[in-house]
Order: C-alpha cells, then structure tokens, then sequence
C-alpha cells in the first residue's frame, strides 16, 4: 500500500554522529533549512552509539541546530527501540525519514528493528539505504528481502550520491533536450564508449571497508553502472521516476552475461604497490579496476562500453566520452593524414562541463590537416546545489527518479557477479606504481580492440 505524503515531517539518522552525517548530512540539511525548502521539517534526530565531536561539527549549522537532537542510540540493541516508540508517539499524522547512515553490515539489523516497530504506528514512512546495496548478489537479495518485508517499494531511497550531481543528470538533458543528438545516439555512429572515476588518494583511513570491497564492488558496480544507465537508455514514455527506471532497468538487462572463465577477455584488475604496507596483511584485492560491456539491443549493438576505476593514479577525473566513428578512409587520403574522432565529453570532476572535440582546418591554410577544437560549457554555476542537497530534498518531496529500485540493484550485482568469483579465486594481482595510469596489463586489455584509454 503506498502511504500519502504528511505535511509534517521528522527525520532520525541512525549513525547520526558518523562521517557521512558530520561531513554530508548536516551541512546540507543546514542549507536546504536555510534556504526555505524544508519548512514542514519538525526535528532531526542524530542517533549514535556516541557522541563525540558532534558538537563542533554543527556549532555554525544555526538553522539545523534549532531542530537538531542527539540521543544515545545501538541499532543492535532491540531495547534502544523503547525510546525510539516513545519519541514517534509524539508525532501523530506525520511522516516519519529513517536515514540509514550506517556501516553496511548494519544494514540488515536496522531495517528487521524498524520493520518490527514501525508495524505499530499508521504514519507515512521512508526508509534511506545508503550504498552499497549489499556485498554481492545473493547478499543484495537478502538485504530487498528484509526491506520488502516491511516497506513497500515507494517507502525505499537506495541512494547513490553521484546521480545527484549536476553532469550526471545533464546526461540525459544533453541527449533528450537536442535532436541533433539523439539521431546519432547509436551504433551507427558511435565507435565506444569510455566513463572513468580516478583517483589519486589511496586508502584515506578506510583500509578496513576498502580491502573488504575493492575498486569493482565500490566504483563500477554502483556508480559506473548507474552513468552507462543514463547514457544507454532510451527516451522514456513521461519523465517520471518509476519510466526512467524502467528504461535503466531494460539497459542492464541486455548487458551481455559472461562466464567466470571468460573474465579474462573482459576485466582486468591491478593494486598499487604499498597497498599491502598500508594495510599491514596478506590481500587479493584490487585497487584497480577495467570492465568491458556490450548491450545486446538495436541501439548498442557491437559498441563497447569500457568502465575502469582505480586509486593512486596520475589525476583525479571523473568523466564519460562519448567516442564517435572515424570519418571514411578515402577523406585521410584526400587529407594526407587522419583526423581523430570526434568526441563528446560529460566531466563529473573535478570540474562539472560538458565539451564536444572536433577538427578543424586552420583558416589561414584550408588544406592543411585539421586540428582538435574544444567547445565546452560550465556545469558548476555559482550556488548549484551539491550531490546530498539535490538527493535530501527529493527525499523529503517523494521524487524517486534519482534512487534505485529494487530490481536494478540486483541486476548491477549479477553483471559483475562471475568476475567476483573469478577474481576471488586468483591470489596473484598485478601491481602498478602509485602516480601512474594503471597497471601495463590495463593497456594491453583496451589495446587488444585497437582502441587506447583517453584523458582529456
């Protein structure tokens, strides 16, 4: 049954005095109060095993601070839910946020606790999983299982931060808002396509989290997956949340399946060399990694979809290139050389724009071979909302375009699922130097199709 939306709304944050409620939450909570757009929020309830420096960390968030509470609180302990009873009593006719800002491992514990409590109150509710949603398919099963059990569908935000970046959703502006692109957002002109997330850092303190998830399960699984989604999908009937989603969801459907034998020919891992130092024991997983996809439909047949992640790298960029076809052989013969392909570029960071590259003779000699021009625009406006910002007040407006279903997260964990357990079973894992591109074996692996890793 879907419950109406309250007109008054409370939040508790469990694990409201971690990293994520003191870096993320709260300043933007603070902003969205500030800027008028939460103003049927009644109070948000920090809930924490501790306290600690809570304090500091919202002493300049004024407009939070008026409807902020902490209370001691273990999401393990069935009795820490008493309380919790007692405060929703005060809330008749009003619509109840749970915000799981937890340690995925709690994930399961929280939501069984909140399930078997919520069953006594009538008020509008919403649960908000942060990812990942679960550590492999059969765990991202469990964890639906035990959310399905006590919300419905419309009650659950999977939330992934980088859908509520501005580039991500100029994506689908760029496609459906110009014709000109769209008539040529096919196999028939485009070559492949590239997305990247780099990263220069290394383990940053979470050497525990990390080594447990690795760069396929923290980056290509969720994120990248989610910006292939955007840039493969057809148009959708109306752009409403549950039609995107269908569309997203009809993309990782007609991703080709591939055996655990045939990982080989389409993924390829590294991990920097100190990882193992930083991490002070024996380990296989990576810190780099490359996938190769097709979509088995009209529009992407044959086009590769190339995704790669890693830490320790020469840059920090985020982006996806759209590689288009080259021109005709009999135009370089005309030429007397070969011009590159045409390419449009959507950065995520660390800038926020959109640039299409194309060639162009020098004015002052026509026939000369042509150069790279860039035109680009600025995504990153003064006062344009952060991630968090744009996500928390779709949140609160029932908006769930930007959030993942049910089936689609579990799609994502079965597309990688045979490279998990290939992966597992290989002890050895190439190295590269911290600083670099990655390691040797990830230009083999994009060499092999004629094809090379862009950075532009």
């Amino acid at each position: 049954m879907i419950r109406r939306e309250a007109d008054k709304k409370v939040l508790f944050i469990l694990g409201g005095t971690g990293d994520l409620s003191k870096r993320k939450l709260y300043p933007v909570l603070n902003s969205l109060l500030e800027k008028g757009k939460l103003g049927d929020l009644l109070k948000v309830y920090a809930l924490g095993r501790t306290k600690g420096d809570l304090e500091e960390h919202v002493k300049n968030l004024d407009h939070l601070r008026k409807i902020l509470e902490y209370h001691r609180f273990d999401v393990t302990n069935r009795e820490d839910y008493n309380f919790l009873a007692e405060e929703i009593e005060k809330f008749k006719d009003t619509e109840l946020i749970f915000y799981l800002a937890l340690p995925p491992q709690l994930f399961e514990v929280a939501v069984v606790n909140l399930g078997s409590l919520l069953r006594k109150f009538p008020n509008p509710r919403k649960i908000v999983v942060e990812k990942p949603f679960g550590f492999d398919l059969e765990s991202a099963r469990r964890l639906n299982f035990q959310l399905k059990r006590y919300f419905t569908e419309e009650e659950i935000y999977r939330i992934d931060h980088f859908l509520g970046k501005v580039a991500v959703q100029n994506i689908l502006s760029v496609r459906f808002s110009n014709y000109i692109f769209e008539g040529i957002w096919n196999k028939n002109f485009i070559d492949h396509i590239q997305i990247s997330a780099l990263e220069t850092v290394g383990l940053e303190g979470r050497a525990s989290y990390y080594d447990r998830v690795g760069a396929l399960r923290d980056m290509i699984q969720n994120h990248l997956l989610q910006i292939l989604c955007f840039l493969a999908m057809e148009p959708p009937a109306v752009m409403e949340a549950e039609r995107v989603r269908d569309e997203k969801v009809k993309v990782l459907a007609s991703i080709r399946r591939f055996s655990e034998e045939d990982v080989d020919k389409v993924a390829v891992r590294g991990r920097y060399k100190g990882y193992l130092e930083e991490l002070g024991k024996p380990s296989n997983t990576e810190t780099y990694a490359a996938i190769k996809l097709y979509i088995d439909n009209f529009r992407w047949e044959g086009v590769p979809f190339y995704l790669r992640t890693g830490k320790r790298l020469k840059e920090k960029k985020t982006q996806a290139i759209i590689v288009f076809k080259e021109v005709p052989g009999n135009f370089h013969r005309m030429l007397g050389c070969k011009p590159a392909q045409n390419k449009l570029v959507f950065e995520i960071a660390p800038k926020n724009r959109v640039r299409f590259l194309f060639e162009m003779t020098p004015p002052e000699n026509f026939l000369a071979c042509p150069v790279e021009r860039s035109m680009e625009m600025d995504l990153s406006p003064e006062g344009a909302p952060e991630a968090y910002e744009t996500l928390l007040e779709d949140i609160f407006q029932g908006n769930q375009t930007l959030f993942i279903r049910e089936d689609e997260s579990e799609l994502a964990w079965e597309i990688i699922e045979p490279i998990i357990k290939a992966w597992k079973e290989k002890e050895q894992v190439p190295e590269y130097e911290p600083g670099s591109y990655g390691p040797q074996e990830a230009e083999e692996f994009i060499k092999r199709d004629g094809r090379r890793w862009l950075y532009l």
